[in-house]
């Protein structure tokens, strides 16, 4: 991963906000709750917390983010992230770190014979603020991309 669409070495404040986005997915797909908060603001301005899952309503306050977290995680046993197109964007002491959450997951069947795998594409901004201990996530928020009816090259939909 690269800080800067120009493919320059990442300073070492990106490399450190890219690191806090990885421990971020990381707890996700582990179903780490103690990663979870430690990656997220601290007490000291837990108002300030703020997730948006696909398709759901804002999320405000940490103790509910992290309460949402807890549900999503509780829902799913196989979910896999592969982050792509990240980019770094440091704002004095505060970043935002756009990327692709490229996700695969156990997809439910009618029984527990036909359980399946699947995978979807998601946008998703995050946007991180510099604390005495690194770098804390302020705010998470993701949405599907679908594919466009607009065909590439080789004339299949984008």
């Amino acid at each position: 991963m690269t800080a800067d669409p120009d493919l320059q070495p990442p300073t070492r404040d990106a490399a450190a906000i890219i690191k806090a986005n990885e421990q971020f997915y990381q707890a996700i797909e582990n179903a780490d709750m103690d990663l979870m908060r430690a990656v997220w603001v601290g007490a000291e301005v837990p108002d300030s917390a703020t997730c948006v899952h696909p398709g759901q309503p804002a999320v405000h306050g940490l103790e509910r983010v992290l309460r949402s977290w807890a549900v999503v995680c509780s829902r799913i046993n196989y979910l896999q992230f592969f982050i792509t197109d990240v980019r770094v964007r440091q704002i004095g002491s505060a970043a935002i770190v756009t990327c692709v959450e490229n996700v695969l997951s156990e997809l439910p069947g009618q029984d527990e014979d036909s359980l399946g795998f699947g995978g979807s594409h998601y946008e998703a901004v995050n946007v991180f603020k510099r604390d005495g201990d690194g770098w804390r996530l302020v705010t998470h928020c993701s949405a599907p991309v679908f594919p466009s009816e607009r065909p590439n090259s080789d004339g299949r939909p984008v």
